[in-house]
C-alpha cells in the first residue's frame, strides 16, 4: 500500500511539473529577472526566460549526457578489464598500465587540452570523460574477474562448451551487476558535476543551450540583484548529486557491496 501511494505521489508530482512547463528559449525581455510567482515557480532570468522549464530541460539534458559517458565508460572498461582479467599475462600488464595512465590524467585537464587540439564541443567533452573515467572502471573490472574466475562454475564453464569471452559475458558479468550498479550510481553524481563545471568555464555545452552549468553561468552576474537565478540550479545539482549517492547506498546495503 505504502509503494503504491509512493507511486500515485511521484506520477501527480510529475504531471504537475510536465504541465507546467514552458519553452526554455522563449525571450520575454519584459518580465526579465522576476521573483517567484504562480506563473514562474522559480521567477525569471536576464532575457525573461523561464527559469523552471530551463532547469528542469537542464536536469534532463545533464543526466542524459551523464548517462551516455557512464554507458561508454562502461563498455570500454567492461571490454578491456574483463579480457586483462581472463587472458592474464602481457595483455593484462599492457591494459593494466593503459588503466594506470588513464587514472592519472584528471578530466578537466584532459577536456582543456582537447577543447585545445580538436573543438569546444560537448563531444570533446564527453570523450575526455570517458577516457578519464575509464581507468578506474577497468582496474575494478580485472580484480573482480580475477576474484570470480576461481570459482567452480567459472572454473568448470570450458567442460559445457564456454570459453573466453562467452564466459565472460554469460558466466562472470551476471555476477558483477550490483557492484557495478553500485558504483555506476556513485559516479553518476560526479560526471554530472565534472560536466556542469566545463560548462560553468565555457567548455563543452554553450548558451543558450538550458544545461545545469550553464544557467548557473549566467545567473552568478546577478546573484545580488536575482538571487534565485544562481540559486535554484545550484539546489537541483546538489540534490541531483545526494540522490545517486543515496541510491548507490541502497544498493550496497542491499546486495552487501563493499569496495574501496
Amino acid at each position: 500500500m505504502k509503494r503504491i501511494v509512493q507511486l500515485i505521489c511521484f506520477i501527480s508530482v510529475s504531471l504537475v511539473v510536465f504541465l507546467n512547463l514552458k519553452n526554455p528559449y522563449l525571450i520575454d525581455k519584459e518580465c526579465r529577472l522576476q521573483g517567484i510567482s504562480w506563473q514562474h515557480w522559480f521567477g525569471t532570468d536576464y532575457l525573461g526566460r523561464d527559469l523552471f522549464s530551463r532547469v528542469i530541460y537542464g536536469c534532463f539534458y545533464s543526466l542524459s549526457i551523464a548517462l551516455l559517458v557512464l554507458i561508454g565508460i562502461v563498455l570500454i572498461s567492461l571490454l578491456l578489464g574483463g579480457s586483462a582479467g581472463l587472458t592474464g599475462g602481457f595483455i593484462d600488464l599492457v591494459i593494466t598500465i593503459v588503466a594506470d595512465m588513464m587514472i592519472s590524467i584528471p578530466s578537466m585537464i584532459l577536456a582543456l587540452v582537447f577543447a585545445g587540439l580538436f573543438s569546444n564541443s560537448i563531444f570533446t567533452v564527453m570523450a575526455a570523460l570517458i577516457i578519464s573515467g575509464s581507468g578506474k572502471y577497468i582496474r575494478y573490472i580485472r580484480n573482480l574477474v580475477l576474484n570470480i574466475k576461481t570459482e567452480e562454475f567459472v572454473l568448470l564453464a570450458p567442460l559445457r562448451g564456454s570459453f573466453t569471452f562467452h564466459t565472460l559475458f554469460y558466466h562472470i558479468l551476471p555476477n558483477l551487476v550490483a557492484e557495478l550498479m553500485s558504483l555506476f550510481t556513485t559516479d553518476l553524481g560526479k560526471i554530472l558535476i565534472s560536466i556542469s563545471g566545463l560548462s560553468f568555464l565555457g567548455i563543452g555545452i554553450q548558451p543558450p543551450t538550458p544545461e545545469l552549468g550553464t544557467i548557473l553561468f549566467d545567473g552568478k552576474a546577478y546573484f545580488f540583484v536575482a538571487p534565485w537565478v544562481f540559486i535554484f540550479p545550484g539546489i537541483l545539482l546538489s540534490g541531483i548529486v545526494l540522490l545517486t549517492q543515496r541510491i548507490s547506498k541502497k544498493i550496497n546495503q542491499k546486495w552487501g557491496v563493499v569496495y574501496d
